[in-house]
Order: structure tokens, then sequence, then C-alpha cells
């Protein structure tokens, strides 16, 4: 009986594992099957596999691809059919969580994993490179304070960092991980993950819920690779941000997935443009993406209009059901989805409120409106007595205003800056009597006007500039003269018959009410108002040539100026051969200190360069007629060098106001002598009692002595010319010569022509 019973047993037995080899070979049978090698087209993993069935989609049910699925679905070679990694072991070397890993086994060619939770693990393992093989490593629920250096690691899959304490993650933590396809850092207490940290990754899959980020980085949920998910849900996140600046290439595609960012702090939708995308049309490269975020109570405005209005005719592509979103605010729209919104063509309602920080006028009401690229400011009866000072400007859509002052009580169409960019102005229903005739030209050509239900009586003539099909004035009797018979122009010209519910002008005359269209000159225009007209013109001309005989006789000099520079210049002779020096040096040799400056200066500084000056208080002879010896240098030199100061033209100044006498009177007389005036003193225009003097100084004709570019030198000779090769000097003889007369009457040099220099002819 015992024997039977044993039999029986052993026979059960045999049978049971028979059954389990059995069952392992056909789950076996059944994976290898059931996956088939697959490589990702845009990522370099050699080693995948893909479910053949499962990822097989019907293209009459299914919106997603081959290549969706076996992202979301794929698994590597060691874990078809069973996981065959071989696990590591952890020991710890020191109490501060200090570990190192060991392997009974030795074959390199193996895959190895590592799974430690719930341990005291500070940093990873020390020896950890001594794996190269590493595909996984599970490393919940330990005391880890940052990633570590992972850059050995190029094989790994999957790493698991849950549970710790790690609160930053650098762009570099994984930079060499060509192969990581799982991350997971959830519940670490996480504030902030590097801008491009996951940019250039193969992820299939990305976890950092349950942290504490705040805002997160534009460039972490961009990949050029297809994804399944990344998902930030429930931390604290209000914005998406982009301090790198990240930029989406045109040129290149970006595949996305799903970004889950359900149980964040965000109220307003994405903003994209402060996201360094400018041109709205890129994001075209990155509408495959899904961002989930159900939960969030969104504030439909302009942020949100830019994104659905490109995607308005993919709609049913990236609103899925898990994006089935809703407005919570204005609380006309609360409830109502986006889709729904989006389908009924009502992008109009996304828009901005405007605030008086953002210089909306008070108790206006402005807005800009993104579907219809304008600003809008609307202050209908809140008792304006005048256009407002400003309006919202330094926006995208600025340019294009729609001003609503209707219903006021404004009595003058003022000039205001911001009507150049209005494209619609509601003036109706105010007590416009005049107009700027500035603030007429101010408007563009093609604006919609209405100026119905006001008081005024004259229409300035720069309205014929505008469309009078888009000028709405109501009916308006028209006080009529001369200036107005331009308005049958205008009218039969713009075809304000066409659009004659629009306005109708009526011109009051002796005859009775007249159209605009069908006045004439005899309607409107008396032989007394001609008369009248006529008078007040020739009024006007006759105190315009007034005023301008006064400026001219004021300026007289300036005008000679600018007349011998720019007209006259042609004129001059050329006589540098026979002159005796460059320049004759006219200051107050009274003033010590610029005469030590001259002396000792300027002009050892200019006969060095080789011009030959002829200063009075140093080059005079002993016992010669001072005034006629100065006389006769003036005319032997070429060029008069002025230095001004204070006391240049004083009255009891007598032997400089003689010289200046005589510098002006050949000044005049000949073209191709000239003046160089150095204020040495630094004198304003009003300063100057000589008019001609203050010519020079109001037309910026003098050298400033401060001069701080430091080139005073370089200005003087430079307006000198090259130093002369005269007759005169021959070497270092003295060659005497009588003085000449140089000009002929016409204005020609006769060096054989005597001058006697008391019988200079003065111009004064």
């Amino acid at each position: 009986m015992y024997g039977t019973v044993l039999i029986m047993k052993y026979t059960l037995l045999t049978v049971l594992v028979l059954a389990e080899i059995s069952s392992v070979l056909s789950y076996a049978m059944y994976w290898n099957g059931e996956f088939v090698p697959w490589i990702p087209k845009y990522s370099n993993l050699t080693n995948m596999k893909c479910p053949n069935k499962t990822c097989t989609p019907d293209p009459l049910k299914h919106q997603w691809t081959r290549e969706d699925c076996c992202v979301c679905r794929a698994k590597p070679l060691w874990e078809i059919p069973v996981d065959s990694t071989v696990r590591l072991q952890l020991e710890y070397v020191r109490r501060n969580g200090i570990a190192e890993v060991f392997s009974e086994e030795q074959n390199k060619s193996q895959y190895y994993s590592l799974y430690h939770s719930q341990g005291y693990l500070s940093k990873l393992p020390i020896n950890i490179c001594d794996f190269p093989n590493i595909v996984r490593i599970d490393l919940q629920s330990n005391e880890l304070t940052e990633v570590g250096n992972l850059s050995c690691l190029s094989m790994l899959d999957i790493l698991d960092l849950s549970y710790n304490k790690i609160h930053f993650i650098g762009n570099d933590s994984f930079l060499s991980l060509t192969n990581l396809r799982e991350l997971r850092v959830t519940h670490n207490g996480l504030q902030t993950l590097a801008p491009s940290t996951l940019t250039s990754l193969p992820l299939f899959r990305a976890d950092f819920s349950h942290n504490n980020m705040s805002s997160i980085e534009f460039s972490n949920m961009i990949s050029e690779s297809d994804f399944c998910e990344i998902t930030f849900a429930s931390n604290n996140i209000s914005n998406i941000v982009n301090t790198n600046n990240f930029e989406i290439d045109p040129d290149k595609n970006y595949r996305g997935g799903i970004v889950d960012l359900v149980g964040n702090s965000f109220t307003t939708f994405i903003d994209f443009e402060k996201l360094g995308i400018t041109d709205i049309a890129i994001l075209g490269k990155v509408l495959s993406y899904g961002f989930v975020m159900p939960d969030v109570k969104w504030t439909c405005d302009c942020h949100m209009e830019p994104y659905l209005e490109l995607a308005e005719d993919v709609i049913k592509r990236i609103w899925r059901d898990y994006f089935n979103i809703s407005c919570w605010l204005p609380l006309e729209y609360r409830g109502k989805t986006i889709p729904d919104i989006v389908k009924e063509g009502r992008l109009d309602i996304f828009i901005c409120n405007l605030t008086v920080e953002q210089k909306c006028p008070p108790k206006c009401k402005c807005f800009f409106q993104p579907k219809e690229r304008r600003t809008v400011v609307d202050c209908s009866g809140v008792g304006l007595t005048e256009l407002p000072p400003y309006v919202p400007s330094g926006n995208r859509f600025s340019n294009n205003l729609t001003l609503i002052f209707k219903d006021n009580n404004i009595t003058h169409f003022g000039n205001r800056s911001y009507l150049t960019d209005a494209t619609v102005l509601d003036m109706s229903g105010n007590k416009v009597s005049t107009f700027s005739h500035e603030a007429i030209e101010m408007l563009p050509d093609d604006i919609e006007l209405n100026f119905a239900d006001n008081d005024f009586k004259k229409v300035p003539r720069a309205f014929q500039t505008l469309n009078p099909c888009k000028s709405k004035f109501g009916d308006v009797t028209i006080d009529c003269g001369c200036d107005t018979e331009w308005m049958k122009t205008w009218a039969n010209n713009r075809g304000l018959k066409q659009c004659s519910n629009m306005s109708s002008l009526v011109c009051e005359t002796d005859s009775g009410l007249i159209p605009v269209d069908e006045i004439s000159a005899v309607d409107i225009c008396k032989p007394e108002n001609i008369m009248i007209t006529i008078s007040i013109i020739l009024s006007i001309l006759s105190t315009l040539i007034m005023i301008i005989f006064g400026i001219v006789y004021l300026f007289r000099y300036e005008i000679y100026l600018l007349q011998r520079k720019y007209f006259l210049r042609n004129s001059a002779s050329k006589v540098g051969f026979l002159l005796k020096y460059d320049a004759f040096v006219s200051f107050n040799d009274e003033n010590d200190e610029l005469r030590i400056w001259v002396l000792n200066v300027l002009v050892r500084h200019l006969e060095a360069s080789g011009y030959r000056l002829f200063v009075p208080c140093r080059d005079l002879p002993p016992g010669s007629i001072k005034e006629e010896e100065i006389l006769e240098q003036i005319i032997n030199s070429r060029k008069y060098l002025i230095i001004l100061c204070d006391y240049y033209q004083q009255h009891d100044i007598t032997w400089t106001q003689i010289e200046w006498k005589y510098i002006w009177c050949h000044f005049r007389q000949y073209m191709e002598r000239n003046i160089i005036v150095i204020n040495f003193d630094q004198l304003e225009t009003s300063e100057q009692t000589d008019p001609k003097l203050r010519a020079f100084v109001r037309l910026g004709y003098d050298i400033d002595f401060s001069n701080r570019k430091h080139d005073l030198f370089v200005t003087v000779k430079s307006r000198l010319g090259a130093p002369l090769k005269s007759l005169f000097f021959h070497g270092n003889k003295k060659t005497k010569f009588m003085a000449h007369n140089l000009i002929t009457n016409k204005g020609l040099f006769d060096p054989f022509t005597l001058v006697d220099s008391t019988k200079i002819k003065l111009e004064l």
C-alpha cells in the first residue's frame, strides 16, 4: 500500500514538472513569435523588438502608426521572453552610504541589472564603471542627493531614481547615455531640471511626477525622436520657460508624443511667442504633440488664440479625448470646450484686457484681439471732453487700432500721435464743431470713419484724401464758401453717390440747400468774397516778403559766408606763388595769457611745419608806420588767422579793430583769401559784438579752442593748406619787392602793377 502511494506521488510530481516545462516552452515560443525585431526611425537603438499583432493599425480605425505603437510597447532583447539579465549584488563599504557592486558571474558578454531599494545608499556604487554592460538600474527609496557620474554606462536602458532626495539635475547628467530609453525620477523634491537635459536623449518614457518644480523648460518637452510619454504631473508648475533661448529648427523634424502636465498650477495657456517662437507657423513642428492638462482652470484669452488658429484645420488630430479642455474664465464661456469654440469659428472671443498701467484711458475698456490682429479702445459714453492723450501701445497689434469714442462730449477733434495707427475711428454722437488740420492729415487714407451726429458746419479740406464710402458723416448741413468748392470734386471722383447711405452732405446757399456734388462756384462764391480772399492773400504775401527781407538783413553776413563757400569759390585766383606769408595772425597782444600761447605754442608749431606767419607784435619793424605796415602785410598774406578772445573787439583796443577792418575788406575783395577763426575763450554767438565775427561763430566756422578731439593744430593746418612756395624767399636770402596790386579790376593777377597801400579803398 505504501509503495503504491509512493509511486503515485512520484508520477504526479513528474507530470507537474513536465507541465511546467511545456508551459515555459510554449510561453517562450509565444513571445518569440509575437515580438519581431524593430529599429526606431529616429534613434540608433538596435536591440529592440516590437509586438507584431497589437502594433499593426487598422487605417480605418486608428490615427496612430506602427511607429507610435512600437515606441510605447517595444521591449529590449534581454526582457523577451523573460528577464535574462544578471543581477549585481551590492555591499556597503562605509557607514555613510558608500557601496560597491559585485557579481559571482564574470562573463563580460552578460547584461547586468542592479536593484537596491529601501536602503541608505548616498552615492552611486564607487566601482559601477567596472560593469559597463549594465542595462537597468533601480535605486528607489535610498538617500541619493545627486545623479552622479553615469557616463561610463553607455548601454544603460532603464534608470529609476525615484524616492530619493535629488533636488537638481544638470543638463550633463545623462549626456553619454546614448541608449537610455526609460528614466524615472519621481518623489524626489526635485526643483530644477536644467535646460536641454532631455533634448538629445533617445527616451521613450520619462517620469518627473510628484516633485516641486514651479516651471519647466520648453527644451525639455521637445525631442527630435519619437517618445511615448514625458510626465511632469503633480508638480507646482505654473509656466513654461525658455531660459536658454532654445529655438525650433525649421529644417528638423520633431516627432513628439504625450506631455503629461496633469495636477499642476497652470491658469493661462502657453505663450509660444515668449518661448522664442516669433513665427507662429513654426508651431507646425510640434503639432503631433499631445499636451495633457484636463484639470486646468483655463483662462481663455489672447495667449491661447494663436495656437488655436494654427490648429484650426487639424483640430481633430490635436485635441484627442484626453485633451478635451474647457474654459474656466471668463465667466460667460465657463464650461465651453475649446474644440467646440474652434469648430464654431469663434476665435475672436480670445482677447486680453489691458489696464491703466498699459495706457488704457481711465473708464475705458481696452483689449487686444489676435484673431482680428487689432487693439480695441472702447471709451463709449464715459464723459470725454477731448480725445484721450494716450492709448495702449508697444504690443504687436498697436499699429492696428480700433478707436471707439462715441457718445461723449468732445467738441474739438485734436491732434494725437496714435491717430496714424487707427484703422477704425468712431466719433459719432459727440459735439465736434472744429477740427485740427494736422489731426485729419494723420488719419490713414483707408480708415473707417464715423462722424455722424456732431455739430460741425465746416469740413476741413484735409478730408479730401479719405474715401467717402468709408467716411460716415450722417446728415450734415455745411456753411459753404469758396473754400469748400473742393468737396464737389471729392464727391464726384470718389463715388459719394455709390454710398449715399453713409453721408448726406448739403450746402446752405442763398438759393437753398444744394448737395455738395451739385454745387458750383456761382452758388457759393460771391464777388465780394472773391475780393476779400484776394486782399487776404496779398496781405499775407506782403507780410511774408517783409519778414523775408528782415531775416535776410539780420543774417546778411551769414548769407554772404554761405554764398562765398558754396557758389563763389570757383572764381578765386591762384596767387600763392606771389605772396609773402601763409597767414597774418591777428589777436589782442595785451592779453598776456593769449600772447604767450600764440607765440610759444601756435606760431612755433606752425612755423616748424613750414608755414610763414606775420605776427604784428613780433614782426613789425621798429620805427615803421604801424597802420601802413599792417595793411601791407595783410595784402601779402594768403590767409588770416583770428584768435578770438573776450577783448578782441573792445572799443579801447584800437589795433585789433584796425586789423579786423583791413582783413574783412581784403577778404571781401579777393576770393582766394580766407579767414580762420580760433575761438580761444569759447565765446557764444550772443557774446560777439561784431556781426561779421558773430556770423562765423553762428555758422560753426570757428575752431573751438577746447577741441575735444585734440586735433586743433591738425584742423588749423587743414584750413591753411600746404605752405607757400613764394618768390619772396629763396633759402636764407630775403629778396625785397615793392608792394604789388595782385588783382586787376577783372579779378586777374598782374604782378607788374604797383600798389600804394595807403590808397586801398576799404569796403565796409
